[in-house]
Formats: C-alpha cells, structure tokens, sequence
C-alpha cells in the first residue's frame, strides 16, 4: 500500500500503453509472441500488475 492507496493489481490495455509509450499494435503483437499474458475479465482485457513489473524487469535487462 502507497500512501494509503492499495497497489493496483491489473492494468487496462490503454493504460498500459500510455505507461510504456507502446500502441495497441504493439501490445498485442507482445502478447502474440508471449511476452505478455493478459487476462480477460468479461470483454474487458486486463494486464496483471505482475507481468507488467516482469516486462518492464526484461526491458531494462536487455529484452523487448
């Protein structure tokens, strides 16, 4: 918890993008190739926090 705000456990795919300065193309060529696994909540496609910190550990150690 930071400042009194829980952590947030999943990212919408826009959100996401606008963090990591990606489109939507991008994003799911990522998740075509298995970098990301997104999960579906109902229609909607959510980004779970841990693979959001897994990808942004692989980008600044070289991958992406």
């Amino acid at each position: 918890m930071e400042n009194g705000n829980p952590e947030r456990l999943n990212w919408r795919v826009k959100e996401f993008c606008l963090a990591f300065g990606i489109g939507r193309t991008k994003f799911y060529q990522l998740v075509k190739n298995g970098e990301l696994r997104p999960v579906k909540v109902g229609r909607r496609t959510l980004v779970p926090s841990e693979q959001v910190k897994a990808f942004q550990y692989q980008l600044q150690n070289g991958g992406g």
